[in-house]
């Protein structure tokens, strides 16, 4: 096998682009804003027909207040398959966003700038990503000062862009805290759904990660008429390392043998923590030795020993089994095949056949053997 292989690691981020997580986030409150436009649109035209600004204006403002209910009804009812739910909060702040600048440029009246204020408002409690918020908020200044101009006012009213420039800042504050507090979310569930699967203290999976992606591998396998392979490896004396140097000692060893589990093994083997000592490598075809995965292992880590040597000589025993394509065996009987091999070549190394209850039995006895 190579050693410069590429391997293939977890994502440890989202598991969904920015863009489909904001969505998800916009997607629930769309109704929500839905509903306070239209209620501010209704408002604008009560306002319209108050200050009798005319036929047109008053039913173009009503109808968009109609449009923008039957929108807010739609939004809720389907909010789960909107496409791009960010447009569409756009486009409903934008709602009372253009009935105030109408009844602004129609009645010469600074006061219809509260639509505009509005909307500046609603932008910060509906829309999170970055190019939707500057895109909502330039629209809604730029018509606001068109309308500004185009009205005729005896001076510029300085007091109200003052306050749309605060309730701007608010909003897009509000907007980039939701945003934040959505990424942070995203993140500590991936790393919950991540703990899951993996090994905390090596960031190699651990059973229930093998279990889920040596099943896969073995169906692959049998399906493209491949072997599997599987090799079992045990850290000889980490119990001696842990009682001479400490608990932190003992996982610098384990830490040591994981990565170099993952340097020496292919981009397509699955290493995985099974135990305190143990680890399992799970790929297709033949796969490496025992012995020479245990010779490469040792190389390895005598490159840089994570403990003096005198309190521990780098040294695992491994023991390998095969799954053939014709083979009916699943994973767990592949494992364990691997697991008796372990057992037995360390049973070798010492002095005869035990088996691995007798072996257990005999280290508690002997932790320093």
């Amino acid at each position: 096998m190579s050693d410069d292989k590429p391997k293939v690691t977890m994502n440890s981020g989202p598991s969904e682009p920015d863009d489909a997580l904001h969505e998800d986030v916009v997607r629930s409150t769309v109704p929500v804003l839905g509903g306070l436009s239209t209620i501010t649109m209704a408002g604008l035209a009560g306002a319209a027909a108050a200050a009798e600004l005319g036929t047109a204006a008053m039913a173009g403002l009503a109808a968009a207040t109609g449009l923008l209910t039957v929108l807010s009804i739609a939004a809720w009812k389907w909010r789960q398959w909107l496409p791009i739910p960010e447009v569409v909060a756009v486009g409903m702040v934008l709602f009372p966003a253009g009935g105030g600048v109408v009844g602004l440029v129609l009645s010469d009246d600074v006061a219809w700038s509260l639509g505009v204020i509005a909307a500046l408002g609603l932008v910060g409690a509906s829309v999170v990503s970055t190019r939707w918020v500057v895109a909502a908020v330039y629209t809604v200044w730029v018509g606001w000062l068109a309308g500004l101009a185009a009205a005729n006012l005896p001076q510029w009213p300085l007091g109200w862009l003052g306050a749309g420039a605060v309730v701007t800042a608010a909003s897009v504050m509000a907007s980039v805290n939701r945003r934040r507090m959505a990424e942070q979310i995203a993140e500590l569930t991936a790393t919950a759904d991540q703990v899951s699967v993996r090994d905390p203290l090596t960031g190699l999976v651990n059973r229930q990660g093998l279990s889920m992606m040596g099943q896969q591998i073995v169906e692959n396998a049998r399906r493209s008429g491949d072997a599997v392979h599987c090799v079992y490896v045990d850290i000889d004396q980490l119990r001696h390392v842990n009682e001479m140097s400490g608990h932190e000692a003992g996982d610098d060893v384990v830490v040591a043998i994981a990565d170099a589990l993952r340097t020496i093994t292919r981009g397509t083997d699955i290493v995985a923590r099974w135990g305190g000592d143990e680890f399992c490598v799970v790929g297709p075809g033949p796969g490496m030795s025992p012995m020479e995965l245990e010779r490469r292992l040792r190389e390895r880590v005598l490159q840089s020993p994570p403990v003096p040597v005198d309190v521990w000589e780098p040294k695992v025993c491994a023991g390998g089994a095969m799954l053939a394509p014709w083979d009916s065996g699943t994973l767990d009987t592949l494992l364990g095949k691997a697991d008796q091999e372990m057992y037995l070549r360390r049973a070798l190394r010492r002095g005869g056949p035990r088996s691995r209850t007798t072996a257990a039995a005999e280290e508690e006895q002997q932790p320093n053997a």
